[in-house]
């Protein structure tokens, strides 16, 4: 397995950076990292739901959500030798601060070698999406 993640603190409630992190189909207006995001099933987030991402320098991706909860959710993608999985996580520090925390990881033979010739690229992707949110919360 071959894992990045990073965590970032953001002066915003829990709530305030859920709404927009939660928001997936709008991804988009706010990270340089996604440049569109298909809806494959409904816009809010559902156990099961399925959303085509396309980013810069890669092929687009489905990701089906496999984990919800209240400030956090889990999507993944499955192809023969590869599994990847992302995760989203909220945690209140107190009323007006919340850290966030990304990580993504690749599994499988093939996703151990994607993972290798993508890291820089996948661990600038998830600072700079983590960067984006705060920038986003923050300034709204």
């Amino acid at each position: 397995m071959t894992k990045f993640s990073t965590s970032i603190t953001i002066n915003a409630s829990q709530e305030a950076v859920w709404k927009v992190l939660s928001n997936v189909a709008h991804w988009h207006e706010w990270t340089p990292t996604v440049t569109k995001v298909e809806i494959l099933n409904m816009p809010e987030l559902k156990l099961g739901n399925r959303y085509k991402v396309f980013q810069p320098k890669l092929q687009p991706v489905v990701w089906t959500i496999t984990e919800l909860n209240s400030a956090n959710f889990t999507w993944e993608s499955k192809y023969p030798g590869m599994h990847m999985v992302a995760e989203h996580f909220v945690k209140s520090v107190n009323a007006n601060q919340s850290e966030v925390t990304l990580t993504f990881a690749f599994n499988g033979w093939l996703g151990n070698l994607i993972g290798k010739l993508y890291g820089k690229m996948t661990e600038e992707y998830v600072q700079t999406e983590a960067q984006s949110l705060k920038k986003q919360v923050e300034t709204k």
